[in-house]
């Protein structure tokens, strides 16, 4: 006896037709780089509409879950997206604030920022996972969604294609890592590398494989220190991170750097209560 065969998956551009009303912008969010040791989580928005999906849906339905298409094919996905879409934004989120705010928070704060920054507010939202960021407009959670929506799909092809050329802008600025083959995320190569060498400025202190691996240097924390006592203005305070603490970042106990954070804090009140920015 023949076994039916399973029924074909919908096309993701034909769930979202099936699941927005009819004539309204709809979006689709998703992030990149949530389980990468290095470097920003990557958040991105893409907004469609009836006049595009008319115009363009041979491009929209080619779009998939990016981790699902070859590099190549992705990238060139990813340049048509960004020419046909009528909207779409991306933000990164450093490894600072992941180690701030938790990976979650911050992924969260980068969905928002991402749909904050669209030229056109879409009447619903499809949210890739099961947390909501809160951004103020309709959400819809669904599971997988970057398999099932062709929004959130297109989304996640931006989001990744904008991360993995950060990521190899970083390969290149730190060759040993080999951050432009794995992008960050906890290969063997990568763990060597960080027992080689220790964590990079890029690099997540608060995940483990990171943290079991870093070389804090004191003196650099006691540098660090007298320095952030020296701006006269907030821009100067703000240079400060850039110039002092991002470059340090690798060789810096988390309680160091909390330290550190208590102090910009104060210097920064300080600073802006001297300017009349309070």
């Amino acid at each position: 006896m023949s076994q039916a065969s399973p029924p074909a998956r919908i096309n993701p551009l034909d769930w979202d037709l099936g699941n927005v009303p009819p004539g309204i912008p709809w979006g689709g969010v998703d992030e990149a780089g949530r389980g990468a040791w290095a470097g920003p989580v990557v958040a991105a928005c893409a907004v469609l509409d009836p006049a595009c999906v008319a115009r363009w849906g041979h491009v929209l339905r080619s779009a998939r879950d990016s981790k699902r298409l070859q590099p190549d094919r992705r990238e060139v996905l990813a340049a048509e997206l960004r020419t046909v879409l009528p909207a779409w934004s991306v933000v990164e989120v450093d490894n600072l604030a992941v180690d701030r705010e938790n990976i979650l928070e911050a992924t969260l704060s980068a969905m928002r920022g991402a749909v904050r920054g669209l030229g056109i507010v879409p009447r619903i939202l499809f949210v890739d996972g099961d947390r909501a960021p809160r951004s103020g407009l309709p959400e819809r959670l669904v599971v997988d969604g970057d398999v099932l929506s062709c929004a959130v799909a297109c989304a996640s092809i931006l989001a990744k294609a904008h991360r993995d050329a950060w990521m190899r802008e970083q390969g290149a600025r730190w060759p040993d890592y080999g951050f432009a083959r794995h992008k960050g995320y906890g290969t063997p190569e990568h763990r060597g590398a960080l027992d080689r060498l220790g964590p990079s400025p890029i690099h997540r202190l608060s995940y483990r494989p990171v943290a079991a691996r870093l070389r804090p240097d004191e003196a650099l924390r006691d540098r660090l220190r007298e320095t952030l006592d020296r701006p006269a203005s907030v821009e100067d305070l703000k240079s400060w991170v850039e110039q002092e603490l991002r470059p340090a970042y690798g060789q810096l106990k988390p309680l160091w750097v909390e330290t550190l954070r208590r102090r910009y804090a104060e210097r920064l009140a300080q600073l802006a209560a001297g300017e009349g920015l309070e």
